[in-house]
């Protein structure tokens, strides 16, 4: 949109004013919205976020012995596949569903097999081909990749015979190629520590038994990739004919991502979709990750509903087959997406912030009759707020909340106003006996703030985070909360950050000499002022140009503006040591591994300007005592 020159002019004058309509600053008919939360009989309640503050929860136990929410556990089988599933939703189809994170579909040809999608990770695409052995013996001779997230099986498929098409979005393979330091991420630098959260999200640190194991087998095997690049990129409605089989492609919408490919078989009305998930529309994914458009995404369910396909094959949920099933379904899915992007951009306009609206979003009963609506990834009650945040940032036009105090000084000032240490831990009691285990969390949350180490503090904390886990019935929710819980009880250790492999850095130093940059210690910098160049052994150089509390990354050196000060030269594994804190910059350069034209030790001293590595403590939750004496 193009914003008019001097438009506070006009929106300020006298008939602008006299132009709006009555009712122009109510955009919301009464308090109806805003008392709903209040107001709301949770006895009977659809709400995802009241199963955290007392709505009745029936739980039940999984098959391995997890304490979940029944709900989860009633509507898991029709939408996902809680152990590894082989269907068959046409002749001459089959999908490959509970072998990984998302499934892999397979069409036989006379001329051999084409593969839809090929798991996270080799391992994903090993136990899928093994599978896939017990239902045809013929090659793979075709591979389509409907997202950049499942792609990285596709070498154990082809069998060495890399000389096939693989099919799919034009920027796939840069994508992927970006994605290979860590997780995605809008600022690459922070790549190491959205890896961390993902990992946490896919069940990574929970056990697989008892009352406290994952329940949706999400988990992700931290595997080496077998990725195979696209060598026949497909444009938005282009038809191709693959080994035999009429094929119209579509690449104009995303869901999770920006490279996602919808794949039409016209003679048969079979659609291959990576719109239709298991779960809601993940808006929001609670491991971060970039802003996803809900417009894009109803836009592509949109698309797939008016295909009318007679057989729908998900790359995140069990097929569908019939087309007044499949129209239902995509349906009630839209619908759904629409909702919560409408009623958050309704509360807005109401005047709500991102944690208001956390609490009144939430789906009519109706959009919960939808399968795939069910809340077994992740939970709405996050995606809320990410549409605020994405719309106008943080701020929820309270004034009161443009300068909060930090959260350790209001827990500081805030406990004594309760009574004290004592009072606090009784009132998060009370509250845990009243199933009001979000309360409960949050007002211990404030003593631990005060002291980490409190061996009870944390008990306490683990245990309402234990008990909110029991009753999610989102997979991510449930991973968050209860790997904490564990992490408080000293059961495991759960990293903050997981750098890039060294290989990785080495392969690309020049970029993580960028990346180093946002390490700089503003208080050991000072009042340095310094430019130091880095010249790699591959040909390549960098620099940084250290100015007080920042460090400017100088893509090309030659064309800074001053000469250097200092200047490096080294190889990309020697610089990979450096980043990742495994030796000491005095000891790269005494073992000759860094060569440095100036002062040696002045080239540590900028070196050492920058945070180190160290993984004892880039931990989320520190470790601590289990019992502490006060």
């Amino acid at each position: 949109m193009t914003i008019k020159p001097n438009r506070r002019d006009v929106l300020f004058s006298g008939a602008a004013l006299a132009t709006l309509p009555a009712t122009a600053g109510t955009f919301l008919a009464g308090p109806a919205f805003a008392q709903a939360a209040r107001t709301r009989d949770l006895s009977n309640s659809t709400a995802q976020i009241d199963a955290y503050m007392g709505a009745p929860v029936e739980l039940t136990k999984a098959k391995n012995g997890a304490i979940t929410n029944k709900r989860l556990i009633d509507g898991i089988d029709i939408v996902a596949w809680p152990e590894p599933t082989i269907e068959q939703p046409a002749e001459g189809v089959w999908v490959f569903g509970g072998y990984g994170l998302a499934p892999m579909a397979v069409i036989d040809t006379p001329e051999g097999l084409i593969a839809f999608d090929t798991g996270d990770t080799k391992h994903d695409g090993e136990l899928m081909f093994e599978a896939l052995r017990t239902v045809s013996d013929k090659p793979v001779k075709a591979i389509i990749y409907g997202h950049s997230h499942t792609c990285l099986g596709a070498g154990v498929l082809t069998e060495g015979n890399d000389d096939i098409p693989i099919i799919g979005h034009p920027d796939l393979n840069d994508v992927v190629a970006r994605n290979a330091g860590g997780a995605p991420a809008y600022f690459p630098e922070i790549g190491p520590y959205l890896t961390a959260r993902l990992l946490i999200q896919f069940n990574t640190f929970m056990p697989n038994e008892g009352d406290d194991a994952w329940v949706v087998p999400t988990n992700l095997e931290v595997d080496e990739g077998a990725f195979i690049p696209v060598n026949t990129p497909v444009e938005d409605g282009q038809e191709m004919d693959v080994l035999g089989v009429k094929m119209q492609f579509f690449t104009r919408y995303g869901s999770d991502d920006k490279v996602h490919t919808t794949v039409w078989l016209p003679e048969r009305e079979i659609l291959l979709t990576t719109m239709l998930w298991s779960s809601p529309p993940q808006l929001y994914s609670v491991r971060g990750d970039v802003f996803r458009d809900p417009r894009e995404w109803i836009e592509g369910l949109k698309h797939n509903r008016d295909l009318q396909p007679e057989v729908l094959i998900s790359a995140a949920a069990r097929p569908v087959v019939g087309k007044e099933v499949i129209q239902k379904t995509l349906e009630g899915y839209l619908d759904g997406a629409s909702f919560v992007l409408d009623q958050s951009l309704r509360g807005i306009l109401g005047g709500k912030g991102p944690n208001e609206l956390r609490h009144l979003v939430s789906f009519p009963a109706y959009l919960n009759e939808t399968p795939n609506n069910l809340h077994n990834y992740g939970e709405i009650s996050s995606y809320a707020p990410a549409i605020h945040y994405q719309c106008v940032g943080w701020y929820d036009n309270d004034a009161a909340n443009l300068k909060p105090v930090a959260p350790w000084d209001e827990a500081e000032r805030i406990v004594p106003l309760m009574g004290g240490r004592e009072a606090v831990l009784a009132a998060a009691a009370e509250a845990m006996e009243k199933k009001e285990y979000a309360w409960a969390e949050q007002l211990v949350n404030y003593l631990y703030r005060l002291d980490p180490e409190d061996g009870e503090v944390r008990q306490a904390k683990a245990d309402a985070l234990r008990q909110m886990a029991y009753v999610a019935t989102g997979a991510n929710d449930r991973a968050h909360m209860m790997t904490q819980a564990l992490a408080l009880e000293g059961k495991v250790t759960v990293p903050r950050v997981i750098p890039p492999a060294p290989e990785v850095i080495a392969a690309s130093p020049v970029t993580y000499v960028d990346h180093f940059r946002v390490r700089i210690d503003p208080e050991k910098s000072g009042e340095t002022e310094s430019f130091m160049r880095i010249d790699f052994a591959d040909g390549n150089s960098a620099g940084l140009h250290i100015r007080r509390a920042v460090a400017e990354f100088v893509a090309d050196p030659d064309e800074h503006y001053r000469k250097p000060d200092i200047t490096l030269a080294m190889s990309g594994e020697a610089w990979a040591k450096i980043f990742l804190s495994a030796a000491a910059p005095t000891d790269l350069i005494s073992g000759g591994e860094i060569e440095v034209s100036g002062d040696a030790a002045e080239a540590a001293r900028l070196i050492d300007l920058f945070d180190r590595y160290k993984s004892e403590k880039a931990v989320v939750v520190p470790a601590a005592a289990l019992y502490h004496n006060h």
